[in-house]
């Protein structure tokens, strides 16, 4: 497949030359997976067979049939997905159930016809016939004993095939997310082998949902009851300053950057803002703020597609493309479109779904790698340090000739939490987090130094970028994609500083004479109001999607979307509401970002406000896919 779909000068290309090796390497382990998870059991039987049966040609049979099967399944699955690459530019995926799904006859036939069926299923066979031979020549004539060495070998035999069945040994068991090797997609595909790829389209299979065509009615009227207009799609206001001068943005969805241990920050004895502190006193910080979802991925595919599903991007409707996006207005006012991660863009396939999307470019751990060699000695569980990745973006704004909008995903703030190594870790106190996380003072250490490292990674970007000419033609964001997870909470008091993230906002001086703007830190918000504030500051005439968001520095507030919403919680200046079970509950206001113990009642309206805005969640999820019933 590599000579076949991938070209000669990809092949040769000193460009390619990591990507390449890694690809081989991943592949042939992948291999390996694959042998020794079908053959492990067969070995183990006919040992069985041969130790308690006075014959031994009951086992050599039973072996060599098994590696007859072994290799039918094999070479079969891996020509199918030779042909499958083929039609659909990739290995197998969720989209091979299809074949059940549509008119299996007809797919039948088209197989048929495009195929050389015939010719394919002969050579599988004459291929899977010729290690079942040789197998059988080779173990006929050997006679097992039940010797302590025998026994021995069987041990040492069969822990090296679970070690090969597992793939790894410092990281999570070889799978997908190991598959992202190159920046080229080419390459990528040519990682798994035909059988692995069938196991990661079943899992993919398992977690899709389905999706159906919605009520256009229906939609109207929660719109309508929440916000008092007609539709969610909104325009920024015309500014002629932003059409002459398109500024660069940037966003960083930053991992664990919860306000839960935020608050516990003291400049003095506990810093956990390390170079981004002056930052945060001298641009906009909104702390009445929530993500969207309390994971990476579910937060994500909410803020950049509007979803409530954390699988949509494994899931059957991957390769739909959506009208609305996060990326959308940007891209149709000519900016260049850039994902980049710390860790491997296969994590829930993203380096497959993005592209669909409009992301133009995807850069990850092995990106940075090859451009940043020194960057593998920070390489993680989870990816390499985040300041490479801050470092990348840096490089691309700089080499730019067109306006970008960065969007970067980090990670080295993750259990098990730990900054790279030769950090120099600034002023900390451990206590904070005695009862609270951690088995002992170590652990609580490495989770403040890891989180102060991300922090100051992302002060150090800001830092650089104000620094430099790009100091007035860049606008920066970031947020927490949740809170620090694993953190005990006092609850009802933390019900609201338990989901809490902070939304930081750099804003060059040009634009902000330019825009009519007011900052009022009180305001609520949460991950629907990110992209429309920075729309807002950055785009003019710009038409966006939007479910109850809005631009967080308008000069006067719209009461109805000054509200935060996780899917958990649901705050305004009224209260918190916990809403993660039913009957809702509500608590008010204490101090600090805590709410009072006892409960107050709510209203029909409060109620059914918050019933509504989860429903049009929904609603507006499925029209993006589905569109309407009888349109």
């Amino acid at each position: 497949m590599i000579h076949h779909f991938i070209s000669q000068n990809i092949l040769r290309s000193p460009e390619y030359t990591n990507s390449i090796k890694r690809m081989r390497l991943l592949g042939a382990r992948f291999d390996i997976k694959v042998i020794s998870s079908m053959l492990i059991l067969p070995y183990l039987i006919s040992f069985l067979l041969s130790s308690f049966l006075s014959s031994n040609n009951i086992s050599v049979y039973f072996y060599s049939i098994s590696i007859f099967i072994i290799s039918f399944i094999c070479i079969a699955f891996t020509v199918g997905n030779y042909f499958y690459y083929k039609t659909y530019n990739t290995y197998y995926d969720v989209f091979i159930f299809g074949f059940f799904e549509d008119d299996t006859e007809a797919v039948l036939k088209n197989i048929y016809d495009d195929y050389p069926i015939f010719k394919s299923i002969l050579i599988v066979l004459i291929l899977s016939i010729i290690p079942s031979v040789i197998s059988f020549l080779l173990l006929k004539d050997i006679k097992v004993e039940t010797t302590l060495a025998a026994y021995t070998l069987l041990f040492i035999t069969l822990i090296l095939m679970i070690l090969a069945l597992r793939g790894t040994i410092n990281s999570k068991p070889l799978g997908k997310i190991h598959a992202q090797v190159s920046s080229l997609n080419t390459i990528n595909y040519m990682v798994p082998n035909g059988p692995i790829a069938v196991t990661w389209a079943i899992k993919e299979r398992k977690k899709s949902i389905q999706f159906s065509p919605v009520e256009k009615e229906r939609g109207e009227i929660l719109i309508q009851n929440l916000f008092s207009r007609n539709s969610l799609i909104y325009q920024t206001e015309q500014n002629s300053y932003l059409e002459e001068n398109l500024p660069h943005v940037v966003f960083s969805l930053m991992e664990s950057f919860g306000h839960n241990i935020l608050y516990m920050d003291n400049p003095d004895k506990n810093d956990l803002l390390g170079e981004l502190r002056t930052h945060f006193n001298e641009d906009f910080v909104f702390k009445n703020f929530t993500s969207f979802d309390n994971g990476t991925a579910s937060s994500l595919l909410g803020q950049c597609f509007y979803s409530t599903n954390e699988n949509l991007s494994q899931s059957s409707e991957q390769k739909t493309l959506l009208p609305h996006t996060a990326f959308k207005p940007y891209k149709e006012k000519g900016y260049r479109i850039i994902f980049i991660t710390s860790g491997n863009a296969m994590w829930r396939s993203l380096a497959n779904y993005l592209p669909y999307q409009g992301v133009d470019e995807i850069y990850d751990q092995n990106n940075i790698i090859d451009i940043y060699p020194e960057s593998q000695n920070t390489l993680s569980y989870w990816g390499v340090a985040d300041e490479y990745s801050f470092k990348l973006a840096k490089k691309l704004l700089d080499e730019s000739k067109q306006p970008l909008f960065i969007y970067i995903l980090t990670i080295t703030n993750h259990p098990p939490y730990k900054a790279p190594h030769g950090y120099k870790v600034k002023t900390i106190d451990s206590s904070c987090l005695i009862g609270k996380i951690g088995k002992d003072d170590t652990e609580r250490k490495n989770i403040l130094s890891a989180y102060q490292y991300a922090t100051d990674a992302l002060g150090n970007f800001i830092t650089n970028i104000k620094n430099s000419s790009l100091k007035e033609k860049t606008i920066i964001g970031a947020s927490g994609d949740h809170h620090l997870r694993g953190m005990k909470q006092t609850l009802p008091q933390e019900t609201f500083l338990s989901y809490s993230v902070p939304f930081y906002l750099y804003v060059p001086k040009t634009i902000l004479e330019n825009t009519p703007t007011h900052f009022d830190r009180s305001r609520f918000g949460s991950h629907k109001d990110i992209m429309p504030t920075l729309y807002s500051i950055s785009l003019s005439n710009a038409e966006y999607w939007a479910i109850g968001g809005r631009n967080l520095l308008l000069q006067k507030d719209i009461p109805q979307y000054n509200f935060s919403y996780n899917r958990l919680i649901w705050a305004d200046k009224s209260g918190v509401v916990d809403i993660s079970k039913t009957p809702f509950t509500k608590y008010s206001w204490d101090k600090s970002y805590l709410v009072a113990k006892n409960e107050i009642p709510m209203t029909k309206k409060e109620i059914q406000t918050i019933n509504d805005y989860i429903e049009l969640l929904n609603w507006q999820m499925n029209f993006l896919l589905k569109g309407y019933k009888n349109p």
